[in-house]
């Protein structure tokens, strides 16, 4: 049986607050390691109202945004939020943090540099530390981890050698596990450092439903750059979706660049179909010490039914 606690769920403000909380106290009584809440103002519900909810409806789960970035939020917000989710939670904040994609596509702007997320790491970390310059609350409470969402070889690497852990987007296939992996390595992580692989999932009764439901997600992870080469099939199909990728429909459900990606690479980009066959993948997966796997659900009913039937179905069977 694969660990619940080697689980986090990450949701999307597609639905109503209701049902978003839904998910958090069904994550939290399975016993998932944490929550992420996405970034998107302009696509999805504010994170931090619901990150807020969360903390009251919660006592275990970590929680955190996944991700937010220097652009669209200043940095001084960010720190105020994550802090004052840190004394509402009990010390269980953690922030994930990138470079911006459709939260700051929608608006027109352009993601941040690599150099700006790292000068943004460390004004968060003093904003915390309080004293002159800094936060005037929260300088007592445990630190807060800051997670680097990273898919490409540079991020991956910058998040080994600034963040506390990493949040990747680069599929199940071993060759890109252990890609990400060294380029992490190749930071000098410092101890504790913890690795969460982001990957969709669908449970449906009819496995070709369950594949064409991840595909948004599959095509996001496609256009991104990666720790290790693409196939021939994969590169073909990267092409295609960067062409014709539409922020506007961002990660949505049939989004038409969705399209692009075949049938045959699904399994390596996402776990899909019956229950049993997600079961399955995930018992096929070699997590080391410190790593766990962050599910998005990207199926067609709602998001508490889909984490109902992960949790029913897949993780406590």
């Amino acid at each position: 049986m694969f660990e619940s606690a080697a689980v986090d769920l990450v949701v999307y403000g597609t639905e109503a607050p209701s049902g978003l909380l839904d998910c958090v106290e069904l994550a939290e009584e399975a016993g998932l390691a944490g929550i992420w809440v996405g970034d998107s103002p302009v696509l999805w519900r504010e994170l931090f109202i619901l990150l807020g909810a969360a903390a009251t409806r919660t006592a275990h789960v970590r929680l955190g945004p996944a991700v937010t970035n220097p652009v669209s939020r200043h940095v001084a917000v960010t720190a105020s939020a994550l802090m004052t989710l840190q004394e509402l939670s009990g010390g269980r904040a953690a922030l994930g943090l990138g470079l911006g994609a459709s939260a700051v596509r929608t608006v027109g702007a352009r993601p941040a540099r690599l150099a700006e997320l790292e000068r943004t790491v460390g004004e968060l970390r003093a904003f915390w530390a309080g004293g002159e310059g800094g936060l005037g609350y929260g300088a007592e409470q445990p630190a807060i981890p800051v997670h680097v969402g990273a898919s490409g070889p540079r991020m991956l690497e910058l998040s080994g050698r600034i963040g506390d852990g990493c949040l990747a987007v680069v599929g199940l296939h071993p060759r890109q596990l252990e890609a990400a992996r060294e380029r992490i390595a190749a930071g000098h992580p410092r101890g504790g450092f913890e690795l969460i692989f982001w990957v969709p999932y669908a449970v449906a009764d009819d496995p070709a439903q369950a594949r064409e439901d991840v595909k948004s997600y599959v095509a996001r992870s496609l256009r991104h750059p990666l720790p290790a080469d693409l196939t021939r099939v994969e590169q073909e199909a990267a092409e295609r979706i960067r062409a014709s990728y539409s922020y506007g429909q961002h990660l949505a459900p049939g989004a038409d660049h969705a399209r692009f990606v075949p049938d045959e690479i699904v399994e390596d980009w996402a776990v899909a179909g019956t229950p049993e066959q997600c079961r399955e993948q995930l018992e096929r997966l070699e997590l080391r010490a410190g790593e766990r796997i962050g599910l998005v659900p990207m199926g067609r009913d709602s998001k508490p039914a889909q984490v109902r039937r992960l949790v029913e179905e897949i993780l406590l069977r």
